[in-house]
C-alpha cells in the first residue's frame, strides 16, 4: 500500500499485519509477520502468516485498538502504533489474585510447583512466582495483567467492492483456502460461494462455513439467501480409462 493519506472510518475494511510487544522489555507476544518471527524465535499454536482483516469499528481484532484508529481519523503512512494501557489490555494487577498455597496441597492434584511454570489449580491458571518453607506462592492474574501493549499495524490494502470484501471473509475463517478456489455470484439479496471439492478435506470446514454464515448476518444486511456450490471433477486420466473400457 502506497504511504498516502488513509482515511480511517468505522465499517471500513483493511487487510493489515501487525506485531503486539509488551513495552516495558519490547518482547513479541503475537505477530502474523513471518519474518519477523523467524527472527525473534517467536511460536505458538495457531500462528499465522496471512495479512488479516480488519474491519473498524467491528471489535473483531481489538476494540481498545480499533477505537485509537478511529479517533486518529486519517493517517499518512501505512505504519501507525498504538499504545494500550494497562487497564485498556489485559487489566491492571490485582494483589488479591496473589495466592499463597501449601505444596502438599498440590501434590493431590498431581501439581509440583516451579518458579516461573504456569499451572492450572483448581480450574484455576496461575503462574508459580516462588516456592519456599512447602508453600507455593501463586499470581493468579493474567500474565501480561499490569503490562502496557504496543501495537503495530501495517496498512496493506484497502477492500473496497463487496466481492473482495465477501472473499477475505472466507479466507480469514478457511486459512488454507486459496482465492482461486473460490468464486462469487452477488445478486440482488442473493450470495452463491462456489468451492472446489478440496474443500471437504480441510478439517473443520463445516464450523468454519458456519462461521462465515454468521459474518455475513453480521456484517451484510442486504443479503438474504446464501448457497454454497462445491465443484467436482473427474480427473481427464479417469474419464480416458473408462472411455477406453
Amino acid at each position: 500500500m502506497s504511504e498516502e493519506k488513509l482515511t480511517l472510518e468505522e465499517g471500513s475494511y483493511y487487510l493489515v499485519d501487525f506485531e503486539v510487544r509488551i513495552k516495558e522489555n519490547n518482547q513479541l507476544i503475537d505477530t502474523n509477520i513471518e519474518d519477523v518471527a523467524k527472527k525473534e524465535k517467536f511460536s505458538k499454536e495457531g500462528l499465522s502468516f496471512t495479512p488479516i482483516l480488519l474491519i473498524l469499528g467491528s471489535n473483531r481484532f481489538n476494540q481498545n485498538v480499533e477505537e485509537k484508529l478511529l479517533k486518529l481519523g486519517e493517517i499518512t503512512s501505512n505504519e501507525v502504533t498504538i499504545e494500550l494501557e494497562p487497564e485498556k489490555a489485559f487489566g491492571i494487577k490485582d494483589p488479591t489474585k496473589i495466592k499463597v498455597i501449601n505444596v502438599k496441597e498440590m501434590a493431590k492434584e498431581g501439581v509440583i510447583p516451579r518458579p516461573g511454570d504456569i499451572i492450572r489449580v483448581k480450574d484455576k491458571e496461575g503462574t508459580v512466582i516462588g516456592v519456599s518453607g512447602g508453600r507455593a506462592i501463586i499470581d493468579f492474574n493474567h500474565p501480561l495483567a499490569g503490562k502496557s501493549l504496543i501495537y503495530k499495524i501495517i496498512f496493506k490494502r484497502k477492500l473496497l467492492s463487496d466481492e473482495e470484501k465477501l472473499i477475505e471473509l472466507i479466507i480469514q475463517r478457511i486459512k488454507t483456502l486459496k482465492k482461486e478456489d473460490v468464486a462469487l455470484e452477488l445478486k440482488d439479496d442473493s450470495l452463491t460461494v462456489k468451492l472446489k471439492d478440496d474443500i471437504l478435506d480441510i478439517p473443520d470446514s463445516q464450523q468454519a462455513l458456519r462461521l462465515y454464515l454468521n459474518d455475513i448476518q453480521d456484517l451484510f444486511k442486504k443479503i438474504n439467501n446464501v448457497k454454497f456450490e462445491i465443484e467436482w471433477k473427474r480427473p481427464e486420466e479417469v474419464k480416458e480409462r473408462i472411455l477406453n473400457k
